[in-house]
């Protein structure tokens, strides 16, 4: 059964600064510790359509992992629809918006996943969920930490 998680942080920089960093996935491993190696392996031409394959060390379950992620860019909207082509889910999907807010930008992330497990399907379940949630919230932090680089307040 699919489950959403929610989450939202606010980066104190502007709304454009935010968002051109957020598409730029090819550097998050720089400076986002659980992710080893982002490729991309298709960008259209207007830079809106991005397919990305990522590796990520994911500790709490002491395993690595690895996916191919298509992600749709709404300039004029400023949101990201995201959604998995390839890995160890069974579902990943979501949208990542962007909206102005009296302290810079507000990003929400809401992420739709599924992980069927047949044998020890609730433990299971709620590591995935931990990993999801923290794996989420390490990104808008990171985001935020380097938007803000440079930015006064």
């Amino acid at each position: 059964m699919p489950e959403t998680v929610t989450l939202t942080q606010v980066a104190k920089a502007p709304l454009d600064k935010v968002y051109t960093l957020a598409k730029q996935v090819e550097q998050f491993p720089q400076w986002l510790e659980y992710v080893t190696a982002i490729r991309i392996l298709e960008r259209s031409d207007d830079g809106r359509t991005v397919v990305s394959e990522w590796e990520a060390s994911v500790p709490l379950l002491g395993l690595k992992a690895r996916w191919v992620e298509r992600d749709e860019w709404d300039d004029e909207g400023h949101l990201c629809r995201f959604a998995l082509q390839e890995g160890d889910l069974d579902r990943y999907e979501g949208i990542w918006q962007f909206e102005p807010h009296p302290d810079g930008t507000l990003m929400r992330l809401e992420i739709t996943y599924e992980y069927r497990v047949p044998i020890g399907g609730s433990l299971v379940q709620q590591l995935v969920r931990k990993v999801v949630e923290q794996m989420g919230q390490k990104l808008l932090e990171g985001i935020a930490q380097v938007a803000e680089k440079g930015t006064s307040s």
